[in-house]
């Protein structure tokens, strides 16, 4: 009986339309081989480029390039206590890139924006710095995810509208 309650869940969930991550069909890119021009996003793009089965290869044998045209990363206080303390922090992350084919902008803008808190304790300073580099380097890693993601709905023949054809 109990076999036939989780095979009732699973044949429910598969057909609501549920999938697990990393294994929607949007995440089909429209070429395989990328150039990646990502700063201090060059290891997580390349990285979510390869989970999304593409290949990140030098400039001679691209067929598109993505590359970050902004990264901007702050901290803030967040939360401040009645006594005048800080409580938590906000990390905030804002990603703007561009996909390129034939050295011509390729789709719209690629944007990502991540946030994150991370509480704070003037007793517990010892341990957060290597917290909050933990923290950037999965907020990095979820900004290229999003751009990769993006990259998925470019449309093989889409070049957006120069001013000149308007």
């Amino acid at each position: 009986m109990k076999k036939f309650v989780g095979l009732g869940v699973a044949l429910l969930l598969s057909g609501c339309g549920f999938h697990l991550k990393g294994t929607h069909a949007h995440e089909q890119l429209p070429v395989k081989l990328w150039q990646v021009s990502g700063d201090q996003l060059q290891e997580s793009l390349e990285k979510a480029l390869r989970y999304a089965s593409a290949e990140p290869v030098s400039a001679v044998e691209a067929q598109a390039e993505v590359r970050v045209l902004s990264f901007d990363s702050k901290r803030d206080a967040y939360t401040i206590t009645r006594g005048a303390k800080l409580n938590e922090y906000v990390l905030s992350m804002r990603v703007t890139a561009q996909a390129y084919r034939d050295g011509k902008p390729w789709g719209n803008l690629l944007r990502a924006d991540i946030r994150r808190t991370m509480p704070y304790s003037d007793s517990e300073t010892l341990g957060k710095g290597e917290e909050e580099a933990m923290i950037w380097n999965e907020m990095r890693d979820d900004a290229a995810r999003q751009i990769v993601r993006q990259l998925g709905a470019v449309n093989k023949q889409t070049q957006p509208e120069t001013k000149a054809a308007q």
